[in-house]
């Protein structure tokens, strides 16, 4: 159902004030109907009037709800101790003023309510003050007094308990103000303490100290909704504990601890655990490992207790790896924008000056120190498109590393004088996002050096990736690496991605017999994998669903 724009303008404490003064007014109005007497219906006109009144001041002054309760106090209990002794219905009315006072959350504004009907429908509207009509009235009042006290109190802990009700209109922007102010800490101070794989890796450590496994691994939920490997022990073992386990998927749609005899690659048999990592009732991830003999039902309870301050950790690394890599992209799109629509734009103008300076040249060698000119302010028109195709590339949920660092290189082919051979080889399943865009990162920033700087003329990129594994070889045939300058910072940056995801970088000269450099990133210890191979070429690796995509482009 469709919400009424009115209404969802409107806070919750507002909506909460407005519906209490209705429901006093319609009690009121019912009571006068029974009534049938003309101060009765005189009574309710002005109660009616009342209310209708204060929900206009309270929807066009929300941040005055405290003194406008102790108006209504002022105002209601004089209309009520008018009606009584005739028309003891009124008093109905007398509920709705503290409660709305004690939403406001102001105890001095409780208080003043209160004691502001005591005072006039027990003293003040009395015709004569004497005992026998004090104790008459106070007979009559004083049940409504405490309940209205009571409501006030209710109200009070109402607000308590929902503390996006007590801030009125502003309350979205406060709570994210406060949250804001919460994640500029977090970032200065816990930013390496809030590492997924780091954190998985903590996982694995604390199932070591209850369940002796053979192999385990931690998956947790990405982007896309797909169980992503972020941390294992044991060789191999991302690629046998997937997420397209069975156990696995029993484990996740139960949310329960799950195990089953299994058999293993060397003709044995073992027992497969699947325990969830949950954040209150909202699964995470799974942790999956392999024992030689079926755990006890207490053990996978208390296993799954002891993972639960880890969870939350792993949740909240995860959940800041998420808003850092949606500010970083933001801020990448607002670049690519701003050298688009300025310094681009500028430079191309230059560059149609410089045509008409030709055209118009007194002399041949006056269009040739022109034509030499424009033809650098064409080279550096491509480069800032290079630059902004490189801002604006990333990966997502739905475009993952490999097929970006494609269309990257086939841009960097077609723009430049090199000729780009680019291999992948890619697993069914994909590498955390963060993960990814790191990697993106670094080889941008090799490729872009080679580019500008190498003097190569080709270009050779090959990326294998079998989540949680990744390797990333990017070679030229350039000049090599040359001295380090004190201005440079593109191989620190490239250090710093490379341990933001616990991978190693290694970057050299050739050492194939041919010039050039070789860059090469592994990511964390999981090379052994890999390098337990390395007396066969990158492009035998055997691996999932394998799909290599080879070509080349130039200019």
């Amino acid at each position: 159902m469709p919400t009424v724009p009115f209404i969802s303008s409107l806070s919750r404490r507002q909506i909460t004030a407005v519906a209490a003064r209705a429901f006093g007014a319609g009690t009121v109005l019912l009571l006068a109907l029974v009534d049938h007497s003309l101060r009765a219906a005189a009574s309710t006109a002005l109660i009616c009037g009342l209310a209708a009144a204060m929900t206009t001041l309270t929807v066009r002054l929300p941040a005055s709800m405290a003194p406008l309760a102790t108006l209504e106090a002022l105002v209601s209990g004089v209309l009520i101790g008018v009606a009584l002794p005739d028309f003891a219905g009124a008093l109905a009315y007398s509920l709705v003023t503290p409660f709305v006072a004690g939403l406001s959350r102001r105890i001095g504004a409780v208080v003043s309510t209160v004691i502001t009907l005591v005072l006039l429908l027990d003293l003040l509207t009395l015709t004569e003050i004497t005992a026998g009509a004090l104790a008459d009235r106070l007979e009559l009042t004083l049940p409504w007094l405490v309940t209205s006290a009571g409501a006030a109190l209710l109200a009070y802990w109402l607000v308590d308990v929902t503390p996006g009700a007590a801030a009125g209109d502003d309350t979205g922007y406060e709570s994210a103000h406060r949250l804001l102010t919460q994640l500029r800490t977090v970032a200065r101070r816990l930013s390496a303490g809030l590492d997924p794989v780091g954190i998985a890796q903590q996982v694995l450590s604390e199932v070591a100290t209850h369940v002796s496994a053979v192999r385990a691994v931690v998956l947790a939920r990405s982007d896309g909704g797909v169980l992503q490997p972020l941390a294992e022990q044991g060789d191999g073992t991302a690629r046998d504990l997937t997420a397209d386990d069975p156990l696995v998927m029993d484990c996740w749609t139960n949310e329960a601890p799950v195990q089953r005899p299994v058999d293993v690659a060397s003709g044995g048999r073992c027992i497969r655990v699947a325990v969830p990592l949950q954040v209150g009732v909202r699964m995470i991830g799974v942790v999956v490992l392999e024992t030689e003999r079926t755990q006890p039902a207490t053990a996978l309870r208390d296993l799954r207790q002891a993972l639960g301050e880890h969870t939350v950790r792993l949740d909240t690394a995860l959940l800041f790896d998420e808003i850092r890599t949606l500010a970083t992209a933001e801020e990448r799109r607002r670049l690519a924008r701003e050298i688009h629509d300025g310094i681009a734009q500028e430079i191309a103008s230059i560059g149609y000056l410089v045509d008409d300076l030709v055209a118009n040249a007194d002399s041949d060698e006056q269009r040739v120190g022109l034509g030499g000119l424009r033809q650098e302010l064409t080279r550096l028109t491509s480069e800032l498109r290079l630059s902004i195709f490189d801002l604006r590339s990333e990966v997502s949920s739905t475009t993952g590393l490999g097929a970006v660092l494609s269309d990257h290189l086939r841009q960097v082919g077609n723009r430049s004088g090199l000729t780009v051979h680019l291999t992948l080889a890619e697993g069914a399943k994909r590498l955390p996002t963060t993960t990814e865009t790191e990697i993106l990162r670094i080889a941008q920033e090799a490729i872009t050096n080679c580019r500008k700087h190498a003097g190569a003329r080709n270009l050779h990129v090959s990326l294998v990736v079998e989540a949680p594994y990744a390797r990333l070889t990017i070679t030229d045939d350039g000049r090599g690496l040359g001295t380090p300058r004190d201005d440079s910072f593109g191989l620190r940056t490239m250090r710093e991605r490379a341990d933001r995801v616990g991978a190693s970088l290694r970057v050299r000269n050739r050492t194939s017999g041919s010039h050039g450099t070789e860059v090469t990133l592994v990511l964390e210890d999981r090379r052994r994998i890999i390098e337990s191979r390395r007396v066969r070429p990158l492009d035998d690796l055997e691996l999932p669903s394998r799909a290599v995509l080879a070509h080349e482009s130039g200019r």
